[in-house]
């Protein structure tokens, strides 16, 4: 699945999975700086999900914490991220 073609705050509220749907190590689109970005999941809570990303501005990857609006599901490998040892 590509990422969401839509920004965060226009998506339509059926298709946000509530951050508790996801587990660790779930495939997600992480948005961040105006883009959506391959990501893990660390933890999630009924809130919000912990996140790691690649990051924008620098080599190696950040952790985030994203409301559910600011996720998504992703079932497209991205070697970068998903071969992490550390996850």
């Amino acid at each position: 699945m590509a990422p969401p073609k839509t920004h965060p705050d226009s998506r339509a509220v059926a298709d946000v999975v509530p951050a508790d749907a996801y587990a660790p190590h779930d495939r997600v689109w992480v948005y961040r700086d105006g883009q959506w970005r391959a990501g893990i999941v660390y933890e999630a809570s009924s809130h919000a999900a912990t996140v790691i990303c690649r990051s924008s501005t620098a080599r190696g990857t950040e952790v985030e914490i994203r409301t559910a609006r600011y996720v998504a599901r992703r079932d497209r490998i991205d070697l970068s991220i998903d071969a992490l040892s550390y996850v």
